[in-house]
């Protein structure tokens, strides 16, 4: 019998889960004999889901996937038989809703929080799992991974108890890792520890707010104004005991306090711009939905890209394309959108200088000086279809559909680092329309605010005070002292900011470069790292976040189970 090849999987996550689904379905296609063992390594109590969706997180973290994109996207897995060895199908998401929570298909434009999914991902592991282990061809190892020992054939794991497991190669799909405090949290948590302050520096888990000596009278700074905001919000209210309804013949919701929640809540962020939510439903969903036709457009200026590639310097070529998407899609709006005699060509031109600066004044935009309560409204009565669509909330909507494709069939592109970083960062840029809240956040947002819960006259850079008691936060003529800081905002995967140990070695030992000195690490297609000087270690691949750079697709549930998991299977088993 021939050798058996060991397999490290380090992070079981839906990304890890992705892989070893993969790894089989690539073994049965490629026809590989060799008999392989995988070695898991997940930390937290639920593989498959992972912490961001731990399936015993508090219910008010909603995900920021609607049950139509789940439904048509996440697929199931099929029955797979090799080796004597038969792998179980398992429904995808809405089959799963079903069959195993009796639930019917219901609203498609519904948000399920993330325990919901999260359940679906666990379960979906234990069943591969189950079948693996019986067949003696998993292990796993609920251990924290701290180093990756490179060794002249393969490389060793070694777990933060000091257990070394050898393997001919590994993965890493570790997800969102901790990151060295700013130095304004820095001197935060100093502040906090001094005067026995509460100070919360990572945004998850929600649910430490809702244990916490929080009372009525408590006052809590929230630092962001995006998506973990919300989430934060959601569990100062609802987690509370507040309730949400809906006011009737209105978009807007109504905010009842519960005796309780705290009373006043302070979002700030540098720009003070608020999140920009989905369209409301499937129909006002398909008004931004490019044509077969310009996806082809699209496809077309990255390919031409790809094989020019030693020519582009920057992304010139994706954000030209997406303009001209854009201002086709707006003038189909007709009379949905703001009344215009713009031409198709002077649509395209004013599009293209709103995403080179995304602070440009023009009659089709909504204004960055709009209040953020009152522009709030605005993008909420166009995600509902009850007002007139401005040209920003629409090119938002194209851009996610774009991201779609290029998350799809491209998150790869050979490129140059130049053009990827400037790539990233447009991509960025877009992301709070293209990643913006369901409606129902923007409703509950609106309710609070008019409810003078949550305070948003400190929301753009604020001047904050450390006192005794707390924070002051200080705009103008006004201010307001806090007890309580939160730290909404998840730091970028920068490769210098990561303070995880396991990235700390890789590292210091320098088996690992960045795309540039703001983005992840440096990998081919198929996963595997490439290290200063410009070498790859064939034995080390790295699939998600901390790719960020080399490709464009890291943050997306759907994207996990995608291309780049199938590129490193089939890469590790031809070398195999």
């Amino acid at each position: 019998m021939s050798k058996t090849f060991n397999i490290g999987i380090v992070g079981v996550g839906p990304r890890g889960l992705a892989a070893l689904e993969s790894l089989y379905v690539a073994k049965k296609n490629l026809d590989i004999q060799q008999p392989l063992q995988v070695l898991l390594f997940e930390a937290s109590p639920y593989p498959g889901a992972g912490q961001i969706w731990s399936p015993d997180q508090v219910a008010t973290n909603l995900s920021n996937i609607h049950e139509r994109n789940l439904s048509n996207n996440l697929a199931g897995r099929e029955a797979l038989s090799f080796d004597e060895v038969y792998l179980p199908q398992f429904p995808g998401y809405q089959e799963w809703l079903e069959l195993n929570e009796g639930e019917a298909t219901g609203d498609q434009d519904h948000f399920p929080s993330r325990s919901k999914i999260g359940s679906y991902l666990n379960e979906r592991f234990e069943t591969l799992k189950q079948a693996l282990t019986g067949a003696g061809l998993v292990e796993l190892y609920q251990k924290e991974v701290v180093n990756i020992e490179p060794e002249a054939s393969g490389c060793t794991i070694v777990t933060k108890v000091g257990d070394h497991y050898k393997v001919d190669e590994v993965v890493l799909t570790i997800g969102h890792q901790p990151t060295y405090d700013s130095k304004q949290l820095s001197e935060w948590d100093v502040h906090a520890k001094k005067h026995n302050l509460k100070l919360y520096k990572d945004p998850y888990p929600v649910g430490a707010l809702e244990t916490d000596a929080i009372t009525p009278e408590t006052k809590i700074a929230l630092r962001g104004f995006g998506l973990s905001m919300v989430d934060q919000v959601r569990a100062l209210s609802i987690g509370f005991g507040g309730e949400f309804v809906p006011v009737s013949n209105s978009v807007e919701w109504e905010y009842k306090p519960s005796a309780e929640a705290p009373r006043e809540l302070v979002a700030f962020s540098l720009n003070g711009l608020p999140p920009v939510p989905k369209p409301f439903s499937e129909a006002i969903d398909a008004w931004f939905k490019p044509t077969p036709e310009e996806n082809k457009l699209l496809i077309k200026a990255i390919e031409t890209a790809e094989a020019n590639a030693s020519e582009i310097k920057d992304a010139s070529f994706l954000i030209e394309a997406i303009a001209q998407i854009t201002s086709s899609v707006y003038q189909r709006l007709q009379s949905r959108a703001r009344t215009t005699d713009l031409s198709l060509d002077q649509l395209s031109a004013l599009t293209l200088q709103l995403i080179k600066n995304p602070g440009h004044e023009h009659t089709l935009l909504v204004s960055h000086n709009t209040d953020p309560l009152e522009a709030m409204e605005l993008y909420l009565k166009m995600a509902c279809g009850k007002s007139d669509i401005s040209l920003d909330y629409c090119l938002g909507q194209v851009w996610r559909f774009a991201l779609s494709v290029l998350y799809h069939d491209y998150t790869y592109m050979n490129l140059g680092d130049d053009a990827m970083v400037d790539v990233v960062k447009y991509i960025e840029a877009s992301k709070r329309y293209s990643y913006g809240p369901p409606v129902k956040s923007v409703q509950q947002l609106i309710a609070l605010v008019k409810a003078e819960i949550l305070n948003l006259n400190f929301v753009k850079d604020p001047k904050i005070q450390l006192i005794e008691e707390g924070w002051r936060l200080t705009k103008g003529v006004q201010s307001v002292d806090v007890d309580v800081m939160v730290n909404s905002v998840i730091d970028a995967p920068q490769l210098k900011a990561v303070s995880s140990p396991l990235v700390e070695h890789l590292r210091e030992d320098k088996r690992v470069d960045a795309v540039s000195y703001k983005l992840g690490l440096h990998t081919l297609e198929d996963g595997r790292i490439i290290s200063q000087g410009g070498n790859t270690h064939q034995h080390i691949a790295l699939l998600g976040r901390l790719a960020k750079g080399s490709v464009v697709g890291v943050d997306d549930l759907i994207e996990c189970f995608g291309k780049p998991a199938r590129k490193w299977a089939e890469g590790v088993l031809k070398r195999v």
